[in-house]
């Protein structure tokens, strides 16, 4: 008689007069490592309005629209709706509950009159503000992000100099680059977004920030215009990310459309509007709004490990030498042999990518020896 068995989730078969007898048992979950991507959509944003530098409905819409993931936000003002007032945490709450969700985070410079910060859907575990020596009344927010994976974000938000001209632009990209060198990760992922408030993408500002950034993917709208101003006529708004994170971009997909280097939103171009709800169409150009939202993309490959159901197999000897049982697919079971019932000895290791799996050296029936299908 022949004694089959599965260790983790027990199940044996008994050979008796020539016939093949199974016994079932409870089936057990076990972890399993499985490899995913999260899309993280970054958003440059200097789209407020008003006299007052401000968010109000055009920008929100925008933001409820485009639905990105972590936002480097410029100007972050807000005056509740609700009573709550000017920039109190109670109307900066209502703010990102309207435009993003209860579930969003964020961090946000103090003592500017127009402060940088940073929105996230995930945790944000540090954040702060480095001086910005060219302006008065903002600085560079940064904001490290435990995003999916093992590898958190590193996010500036940054709004350059625009009466400086492009030599005072140029001392903020060099100061900001030693910043960023100093106090971050070689192997993190860096992000630099926002209002650069450049002229062209030939400024030294942009050529000092590509010694460590990538602009290799230019976004365009969907008429593969690349200009951000309001006129449509000058570069203003980046997302640049460092050249870790910058080999996972892909592509932005908005409804039936896909922008291969990312997207310049501007409502008063895009097409159909039906795809970018609530936002109407004058809503980028409303009451003194500057610039045009920015986004890309990025596929962040993870590993996670699942709990998963393996059924208790049934146990068969196929053509007198062939084991085979139903298992959980992408696993690797080992057969294991002996003839006392102790003393296991692994025999062999078994993968499929489907539910059969099939071991083809097993002794033939007639053979007294005990078998078991171990998983680990």
């Amino acid at each position: 008689m022949r004694f089959l068995s599965y260790r983790i989730v027990a199940s044996a078969a008994f050979f008796v007069g020539g016939f093949l007898l199974s016994i079932g048992a409870a089936e057990l979950q076990v972890p399993l490592l499985s490899t995913t991507n999260a899309t993280v959509r970054i958003m440059a944003a200097n789209i407020t309005t008003g006299n007052n530098q401000r968010y109000e409905g055009p920008g929100l819409r925008i933001f409820q629209a485009l639905k990105p993931d972590i936002i480097a936000v410029q100007e972050f003002n807000y005056i509740s709706t609700n009573g709550a007032g000017l920039n109190t945490p109670a109307a900066l709450r209502e703010m990102i509950d309207s435009a993003f969700g209860t579930n969003f985070v964020y961090s946000r410079e103090t003592g500017y009159s127009i402060p940088n910060g940073v929105i996230s859907r995930w945790p944000i575990v540090a954040s702060g503000s480095w001086d910005d020596v060219q302006v008065p009344d903002r600085g560079f927010a940064w904001a490290r992000i435990d995003i999916p994976g093992t590898n958190d974000i590193y996010v500036v938000s940054v709004h350059f100099h625009s009466s400086g001209g492009s030599s005072s632009r140029a001392t903020e990209a060099a100061n900001l680059r030693t910043l960023i060198r100093s106090n971050f990760p070689a192997e993190a992922f860096v992000v630099v977004a926002g209002d650069l408030n450049t002229d062209s993408r030939g400024e030294s500002a942009v050529s000092i920030l590509k010694t460590f950034l990538s602009d290799a993917r230019i976004p365009v709208d969907r008429n593969g215009n690349p200009n951000t101003n309001l006129s449509r006529q000058k570069p203003y708004d980046y997302v640049l990310p460092n050249f870790t994170l910058a080999l996972t971009h892909t592509n932005v997909v908005i409804g039936a459309q896909q922008f291969a280097n990312g997207l310049v939103f501007d409502s008063r171009a895009y097409l159909p509007l039906e795809d970018v709800r609530p936002v109407l169409v004058n809503d980028s150009s409303a009451v003194n709004m500057q610039h045009m939202a920015v986004i890309k993309d990025f596929s962040i490959s993870y590993t996670v490990t699942n709990l998963v159901l393996v059924p208790a197999p049934r146990l068969e000897m196929v053509e007198g030498n062939v084991l085979h049982w139903i298992g959980l697919s992408q696993l690797t079971y080992s057969v294991q042999t002996n003839a006392l019932l102790s003393d296991w000895v692994t025999a062999g290791a078994v993968s499929s990518m489907t539910t059969n799996f099939w071991y083809t050296n097993a002794p033939s029936a007639g053979e007294q020896q005990f078998f078991r299908v171990v998983y680990p």
